[in-house]
C-alpha cells in the first residue's frame, strides 16, 4: 500500500506514538526475520499520529541507523493508524485502471469527502457492483506520509513502501492460515497509545475505527527487569477502569458495524486481539468473560525459527510488515 519502490533484503519499522519497532529480514517469509527490538519515544515526539517534534525523532532514528548500520539500508514502514480513511468506493467502469487514482483526486470535496485536505490514495479492485467499478480507498494524509519519509531519509534510510499495522496483523494472521473469507473478523489492537479497531471480511478490510487513550502517559515507564516492554506506574484502578470503559466502547463499535455498515445483515464473528498492553492476558480473559464469540490472540511461537524464540506478542504487526512482497 502507497508504494515507493520493492525489495527483498530490508528493514521494517513500525511507529506509534510512544515506541519505534523494527526487524531486520533478509527476504519476505516468515522465515525471513534476522533481527527485532524497540525504542521507546519521549513523550510528545509523535501524537495522534502526527510527527512533534522532527528534530527528536531523527535523532533517535539516527542512533538507531548507527548502531544497527542500517545506513542506506531499504525500509518498509507502517504509518500510525491514527488518521486512516478505509472504505468501498464506486466508479465509473470505463476508467482504465491507472485513471482511478486521478479521479479520486478529481472527486475530492464532490463525491468523496474526507477529515483531512491533501490525502495520498491508494485502492484495490473488488469487481463490478450496481454496473459501476469497485473499489476499496485508502486515504492518508499527505503532509504525515512526507514528513516521515523525510525524517528517514535525512537519517540516511531510503523508505520504499508505507503499510497500515490493521493490514501488517491480517497478512500475518492469512500468512498463518488462520483467515476465513466468510468471517466478520474483529481484529482488536490494544495498544498502550491507543486502540484500533478493523473489521475484515472476505479477507478484506471493511471497517476501521481509531481510538486514543484517555490515560496519562507519564505513568508509563520501560520496564527494566522483565520484558513486559511498559508497565502501569498509577493506581492499578485506574486500568481496570480504563478496560471496562473502552470494553463497552468496542461493544458499541460491534453493533454500530452490524446495524450501521452491514445494515443489520452480519454480526462480527469472532475477535483477534493483538497490541502492546502490558495487562494482555487479563484483558484477554476479560474479552473472553465479555464478548460472546471467540476470541483468539495472536501467538507468535509457531511461526519462526529458534533464533526468534523470544518474540514477543507486541511485534506481531513488524512482523506482518516483514512478510510484505
Amino acid at each position: 500500500m502507497f508504494g515507493l519502490h520493492k525489495s527483498k533484503k530490508r528493514v521494517n519499522i513500525v511507529l506509534k506514538d510512544h515506541v519505534i519497532r523494527y526487524m531486520e529480514s533478509d527476504s519476505a517469509g516468515l522465515q525471513g526475520v534476522t533481527n527485532f527490538g524497540e525504542k521507546y519515544l519521549p513523550l510528545g515526539v509523535i501524537e495522534e499520529g502526527k510527527v512533534k517534534d522532527p528534530t527528536t525523532l531523527e535523532l533517535i532514528l539516527d542512533e538507531l541507523v548507527r548502531v544497527r548500520r542500517w545506513k542506506g539500508k531499504k525500509l518498509y514502514f507502517c504509518v500510525p493508524d491514527a488518521s486512516v480513511v478505509i472504505r468501498p468506493q464506486l466508479v465509473s467502469l470505463d476508467l482504465a485502471e491507472e485513471e482511478i487514482k486521478g479521479y479520486l483526486y478529481m472527486q475530492l470535496g464532490d463525491q468523496i469527502h474526507l477529515p483531512f485536505e491533501r490525502p495520498v490514495f491508494d485502492y484495490k479492485l473488488l469487481g463490478e457492483k450496481e454496473g459501476q467499478q469497485e473499489i476499496l480507498m485508502f486515504a492518508y494524509p499527505e503532509d504525515r506520509i512526507r514528513t516521515f519519509e523525510e525524517v528517514f531519509k535525512d537519517s540516511d534510510l531510503k523508505p520504499m513502501v508505507a503499510d497500515l499495522s490493521a493490514l501488517s496483523l491480517y497478512r500475518l494472521y492469512y500468512s498463518l492460515d488462520k483467515a476465513k473469507q466468510k468471517d466478520h473478523l474483529l481484529s482488536l489492537q490494544w495498544n498502550v497509545d491507543s486502540i484500533v479497531l478493523t473489521v475484515f471480511h472476505e479477507c478484506r478490510p471493511q471497517f476501521i475505527r481509531y481510538m486514543r487513550t484517555s490515560l496519562d502517559g507519564e505513568f508509563w515507564q520501560e520496564d527494566e527487569e522483565g520484558d513486559a516492554g511498559l508497565v502501569w506506574t498509577d493506581e492499578k484502578s485506574t486500568l481496570e477502569g480504563y478496560e471496562k470503559d473502552q470494553l463497552r466502547e468496542v461493544e458499541r463499535i460491534m453493533s454500530f458495524y452490524r446495524f450501521s455498515v452491514t445494515k443489520g445483515e452480519a454480526n462480527v464473528t469472532n475477535i483477534l486481539l493483538s497490541g502492546d498492553w502490558p495487562n494482555m492476558e487479563e484483558l484477554y480473559e476479560h474479552c473472553k468473560e465479555r464478548f460472546d464469540i471467540p476470541v483468539e490472540w495472536l501467538d507468535l511461537q509457531p511461526t519462526h525459527g529458534q533464533e526468534l524464540a523470544s518474540l514477543p506478542p507486541r511485534f506481531a504487526d513488524v512482523y506482518g510488515l516483514s512478510i510484505k512482497a
